[in-house]
């Protein structure tokens, strides 16, 4: 058996030799340290600056959604203006009349889903210090106060409150800016950053923003549209097992449907622990065995026929995405977790088979082709 090739380092007097393979690892480790260094640095500031990068990357996502009924009403002849400001306040108006809604027929009804959760984790405390498991109610008070220590609890004070709602309103404000002057100069823009572009690098720019536009809409349409096909089908059941508290259950639902996997078998959780309080434990188990339907409906057949092949990612890549955005975002990095890891592996698979001739060289996105940008 051949030993692995050497490398001399070092003067003509002492060299040492060293294994390519091990040079070859270390000329990786520098780089991707140096790599991985520059990305934490770009985390950290992305962080620090969360009040402004947050509405612009929402307002990205939006605008992504609601481009193409402004682009519907530039081509028919209407100014850029015009055609941004009738979609804009058409959004802002089906925005409001939705959480005015929520507000009014569900608010109330969320209170007391909190109350069932509540006597439901009583419930489960009270089995766990039965047989067969016996634990001590000292022994759950401390699982429950690490668990609340992971979570996180935060301050109450007045101040903290006062500079959590500036920067939520803020935030709005913001949002609703750069949505309004994205839809407006949207194109204008590309143009400023893409005429800043070396033409040798402009056409890949050109492709890469295009697929990340594209997935950013596709992702936000269809999770709402399975989200919404989730919360109808959890309320059917609900109703027929004659659980209560449908409508704000279902809410949830809908609401967990944008934090794939993770948020769906939150919402399920509640309302096992809603149907435990009000039909026992019989109730809650079809409850878990109907979220678990509904989930292998969503993941074999809604998100095929809707989520397009280019924002599809395998269940354990999801997971894994949704844990790492939430420890290192919270809610917003679960939410926008998923997207930027399909952006980022479309990035890929188009640098991979750029170059590549014939059919092979062609993207496949969201069930058609594209060599170029994406329209």
């Amino acid at each position: 058996m051949t030993s692995p090739p050497e490398l001399p380092v070092g003067n003509d007097e002492g060299r040492v030799k060293v294994p390519v393979l091990l040079a070859g690892a270390a000329a990786w480790s520098w780089r991707l340290l140096v790599i991985g260094a520059a990305a934490a640095m770009v985390v950290f500031v992305l962080i620090q600056l969360y009040v402004v990068v947050v509405p612009v990357i929402l307002a990205l996502f939006l605008a992504a959604v609601l481009e193409p009924p402004v682009a519907r009403l530039r081509a028919k002849g209407w100014p850029p203006a015009l055609a941004a400001a009738a979609v804009f306040f058409a959004a802002l108006a089906v925005m409001i009349l939705l959480v005015g809604w929520i507000g009014t027929s569900v608010a109330d009804q969320l209170t007391d889903v909190g109350d069932r959760v509540d006597q439901g984790v009583e419930e489960i405390r009270d089995w766990l210090q039965g047989d067969p498991l016996n634990l001590s109610p000292e022994r759950l008070d401390s699982l429950e106060s690490d668990l609340r220590s992971s979570v996180g609890s935060g301050g109450t004070g007045l101040v903290k409150q006062a500079r959590v709602a500036t920067e939520v309103l803020g935030g709005f404000v913001l949002l609703l800016f750069t949505l309004f002057f994205v839809m407006k100069d949207g194109f204008r823009m590309a143009d400023w950053f893409k005429e800043r572009i070396s033409p040798a690098q402009r056409d890949d720019a050109v492709a890469v923003a295009g697929r990340a536009r594209r997935i950013m809409r596709l992702y936000l349409m269809a999770t709402a549209a399975t989200g919404l096909i989730d919360g109808i089908l959890i309320g059917i059941a609900l109703v027929v097992l004659g659980v209560p508290l449908v409508l704000p259950l279902a809410v949830l639902t809908f609401l967990g449907g944008f934090f794939p996997l993770v948020g769906a078998t939150l919402a399920g959780l509640v309302a096992a622990l809603v149907a435990l309080v009000d039909g026992g434990f019989t109730t809650a188990l079809f409850v878990v065995g109907a979220t678990i339907l509904v989930q292998q409906i969503e993941g074999n057949l809604l998100q095929p026929l809707i989520l397009e092949r280019a924002v599809r990612l395998h269940p354990l890549v999801t997971v894994v995405a949704v844990g790492a955005g939430l420890l290192v975002g919270g809610l917003l990095g679960a939410f926008l977790s998923v997207p930027l890891v399909a952006i980022a592996a479309q990035t890929a698979n188009y640098y991979r088979t750029r170059d590549l001739p014939g059919p092979a060289g062609v993207q496949e996105v969201s069930g058609s082709t594209a060599s170029g940008s994406i329209p």
